[in-house]
């Protein structure tokens, strides 16, 4: 009687065997099935148009399925949640033998996951691709901390952004802190000096603002502050820096043009503040005295300097309005 003629060993038998120190056992390839199958990862084998060919049943449960054998119905790029990914990973596969990559799925129940993809390009005799092998891994939980993370250092971020802003405002009128005013003064010196153009410091205290904090109260003497804020705010340009840099003490950091000299400078601020008046204050004035410089930001000189001279300016004009008998 003749024996029966035995069965071809598989493709992934054969794979097998030409590996060095595999056994020729012809059960190997049932270890080889139960190897796969029991991986907590999914492990494929698909053609390159995406038909699949071997999944074990990690993969499946990954893609919502009981079965591997439910996949063979899919295409691999029905699962993709953005089909560009796909065809950037075919790409890249086709252009060299491996590519590792991440990208988002959805599972046969619609629901979006985050997978990492290690897969190879395996090339017949002829040198075209006959079969994409690679191994699913499920990241979601890492990009799902990896999101928190971001959005916790977003949060962070913005909070050190607000109180970096804080940090340079003044609470009261808005306007710029003395940090803020020398941050963004010395940043108005810059500009001046690549246009080479000159800036006008000007030093400003508000006059008897003690006097009015005891006569009338802090809430008052406040409505004082804020009118001198707003009266610089109106009064200059939005580009020109303004700061409260003290209790009663302002300053202002203007550049120079042909429509803005000296004199129009302080002019305009006088005028304003000599129009200002507080409601239900009619007989209380608004004055102040005011020291100003010329800043020539080609010379090294520190903003500080600049302001220490405006201010000795400011207080000759105090005492100037004493010796004129002028009520500062």
């Amino acid at each position: 009687m003749r024996p029966p003629t035995p069965k071809k060993p598989s493709k992934a038998v054969r794979d097998l065997a030409a590996l060095p120190n595999v056994s020729k056992d012809p059960s190997a390839e049932d270890r080889y099935k139960a190897l796969v199958e029991q991986l907590p990862v999914g492990v494929y084998r698909t053609t390159p148009d995406g038909r699949f060919v071997e999944a074990n049943s990690a993969l499946a449960r990954m893609l919502g399925f009981k079965r591997p054998q439910s996949l063979f119905e899919y295409r691999a790029k029905d699962f993709y949640v953005h089909g560009e990914d796909r065809d950037r990973h075919v790409a890249m596969l086709s252009a060299k033998s491996t590519d590792f990559r991440e990208f988002e799925l959805r599972r046969a129940d619609g629901r979006k996951f985050w997978a990492r993809d290690y897969c190879r390009s395996i090339k017949g005799p002829g040198g075209s691709i006959g079969y994409f092998d690679g191994i699913l891994i499920d990241i979601t939980e890492r990009k799902t901390a990896e999101r928190r993370l971001e959005l916790a250092l977003r949060k962070v971020q913005l909070t050190n952004e607000k109180l970096e802003g804080l940090s340079q405002s003044d609470h009261l009128t808005g306007l710029n802190n003395r940090r803020g005013f020398f941050s963004f003064g010395l940043q108005q010196m810059k500009i001046a000096k690549r246009l080479q153009k000159d800036n006008y410091l000007v030093f400003l205290d508000i006059d008897n603002l003690k006097e009015v904090n005891d006569t009338y109260g802090h809430a008052v003497g406040d409505l004082l502050l804020l009118g001198v804020a707003a009266i610089l705010r109106t009064t200059l340009r939005e580009s020109d820096v303004i700061g409260r840099i003290g209790g009663d003490e302002f300053a202002v950091l203007a550049m120079r043009s042909k429509s803005l000299g000296e004199r129009t400078l302080l002019a305009r601020i006088e005028e304003s503040v000599q129009a200002h008046r507080i409601k239900d204050y009619p007989r209380l004035r608004l004055s102040v005295s005011m020291g100003l410089v010329r800043v020539d930001p080609q010379k090294y000189q520190q903003l500080e300097d600049f302001l220490a001279h405006a201010d000795f300016l400011m207080y000759q004009e105090k005492r100037r309005k004493e010796r004129q008998g002028t009520k500062p």
